[in-house]
């Protein structure tokens, strides 16, 4: 009986030591707003390097995020949409900065001139890919 108390009191206490709220860790976030106030999107960024993200500088503060991240607050800034970079621990959020020109860009994370090319390229409207209801579509439209 001792043994199975002791088995659940160490199974309960490393499950709750290992959670992140226990350690006092928190997600960061990019959000980005309309300059009403009004929600548009947000981008999770890290505090660890991963593979495949890049190390950037957000309000001085070093992060790893994708290339896709920093082209979206790129594209959020040129729209004129006001981002905030915040912590949340799970109970709380809390603003750290809104200074739009304390966010990394792509020509910030050292990326060889033809992959940021290709990145920004990649996102561009010629880009896209022609797909079958498109291209029915476009064969339809002179009968309107």
């Amino acid at each position: 009986m001792k043994r199975s108390i002791a088995v659940m009191v160490i199974t309960f206490g490393s499950s709750v030591l290992l959670s992140g709220h226990a350690l006092g860790q928190s997600d960061y976030y990019i959000r980005s707003h309309y300059t009403n106030g009004s929600f548009t999107g947000f981008h999770e960024i890290l505090t660890a390097p991963k593979k495949g993200y890049h190390a950037a500088l957000y309000c001085d503060r070093t992060f790893w995020v994708t290339s896709n991240t920093v082209l979206w607050t790129e594209q959020q800034t040129a729209a004129g949409n006001d981002l905030f970079l915040e912590e949340n621990d799970g109970d709380n959020r809390r603003v750290i900065c809104s200074d739009k020109d304390a966010f990394a860009t792509l020509d910030d994370l050292g990326l060889k001139r033809l992959e940021l090319k290709a990145i920004r390229e990649k996102d561009s409207p010629q880009a896209a890919k022609p797909s079958r209801i498109r291209t029915i579509r476009d064969a339809f439209k002179q009968y309107k």
